[in-house]
């Protein structure tokens, strides 16, 4: 099956939580980070960013993120 890739690059996550926003909306149509497949905790002086089992790498948060801290890289079908 055909899917993305989600490419995590920590060191430019502002904690802006628009990923988890973006996610939350599209699967639960609310604005609930807690309820969103992709979690982005504060650790120290940045942010650590994790995605749950339920996490379909759909690329949503991928799409909404402003500074670069998440890319998708679509994935080839296996033959």
């Amino acid at each position: 099956m055909a899917g993305y890739d989600i490419i995590t690059l920590e060191e430019n996550c502002t904690g802006c939580l628009r990923c988890q926003l973006a996610c939350s909306y599209l699967y639960t149509g609310l604005f609930n980070p807690s309820a969103a497949r992709i979690q982005v905790r504060f650790s120290g002086t940045g942010c650590a960013i994790d995605f749950t089992d339920e996490c379909n790498h759909c690329g949503v948060c991928a799409d909404s993120c402003f500074y670069d801290a998440l890319k998708k890289v679509k994935r080839e079908d296996d033959e």
